[in-house]
């Protein structure tokens, strides 16, 4: 892992998830979207086996019905002007995967025509160095794929051979030109039983590239159903592995975050709230682990989306959950992983990852 260092400074957070409590819950009461997950296509070149979105084998091609580059304009347009957006997570599939370049690109640039910052999520394979400049270009944030410290890991993850010697490669390209410094950079992974002894050497090779860590539990959808048995990792070590990041973050780099799942570093999932998740078709869905339809852009509004009965629950999660996280005395700012949950059989039960809530039993 050759990626050269940076000068370590105190990381901004992913630019998804910094917005202060106080204006979160306005939004949400005015029937605003802050930020909104946008599954650009469902055509991507890996086959992670933990992968959310599929339960099909193998690389996947693009849907006949994705959302052309002009529904993306237009749904990013009416989600500016009328719902004030202001960040998005483009997500896939793959993103940069060269079938929907251009649709890729338009996307970006309408961002920045209308000011909406963004961050691509990416696996990194189709991230070479004219790519890299092409996303510097066009003002990306970009959050890369990481699930390992050497390619026997990685690759295996991701089911495919060589994956990690392009992701790595792909992380040269960027901090070569000033991402991890002047744009934010940070590295995605999720913790399962392979990776899970190699996610403390991750978090430090990523803070001394000022390279945000993005790690978030597993939950137990899509290709992961198959076999949760060689993936998930217990709620007891998941809690020890947060609580060691904590204490590096703490002692070495001067930093400090409340240790809560799902995701490490202090980050708390609020979207409900103020977001949604929008899938290559255009079927709109509260989260990517939650698969209950809110409505579809192709038929819907925005405002008649936020309206239906499925989003005024989710919108309004803290009154409807149950057990131990209504009780929870975070409940006001924290409603545990949903994903979980509703993976589990009931949306509004008890977040089953949550290591704080098992020790309130």
């Amino acid at each position: 892992m050759d990626c050269n260092k940076n000068s370590f400074s105190k990381p901004d957070v992913i630019p998804v998830l910094d917005f202060e409590l106080s204006e979160i819950m306005q939004a949400r009461d005015k029937g605003n979207i802050l930020s909104l997950d946008l599954e650009i296509t469902e055509a991507c070149n890996c086959a992670c086996v933990y992968c959310y979105r599929y339960e099909s084998e193998g690389a996947q091609p693009p849907a006949a019905n994705e959302l052309s580059a002009q529904e993306i304009i237009e749904l990013l347009t009416e989600a500016k002007e009328k719902h004030d957006l202001r960040r998005i997570c483009i997500l896939g599939g793959e993103p940069l995967i060269p079938v929907i370049r251009e649709k890729y690109i338009a996307t970006l640039e309408c961002c920045n025509r209308l000011g909406i910052e963004h961050v691509t999520f990416t696996n990194g394979v189709a991230l070479d160095k004219e790519t890299a400049q092409l996303l510097y270009d066009l003002n990306a944030s970009v959050c890369l794929k990481l699930n390992g410290m050497n390619a026997q890991t990685h690759d295996a993850l991701v089911a495919r051979s060589g994956a990690f010697d392009k992701s790595m490669s792909a992380f040269n390209h960027l901090i070569e030109l000033g991402f991890g410094n002047k744009r934010s950079l940070s590295f995605e992974t999720v913790v399962t039983k392979t990776n899970y002894n190699q996610i403390t050497d991750m978090w430090r090779w990523a803070r001394e590239r000022n390279i945000v860590p993005y790690v978030e539990t597993l939950t137990v959808q899509g290709r992961s159903q198959a076999h949760p048995n060689d993936l998930v990792v217990s709620n007891e070590k998941l809690h020890a592995l947060f609580v060691r990041l904590n204490e590096i973050d703490h002692a070495e780099y001067g930093l400090e975050w409340e240790i809560l799942p799902p995701i490490a570093g202090g980050h708390r999932c609020l979207r409900y709230y103020m977001s949604m998740y929008v899938r290559a078709n255009g079927i709109v869905c509260p989260c990517v682990g939650v698969d209950l339809q809110m409505g579809s852009l192709r038929t819907d509004s925005i405002k008649e989306i936020l309206s239906s009965e499925v989003a005024c629950q989710t919108r309004y999660i803290n009154e409807h959950i149950t057990g131990k996280c209504k009780t929870c005395d975070l409940a006001k700012s924290c409603y545990g992983c949903r994903g979980a949950a509703y993976q589990q059989g009931d949306l509004f039960g008890e977040d089953p990852v949550c290591w704080r809530e098992q020790s309130n039993r």
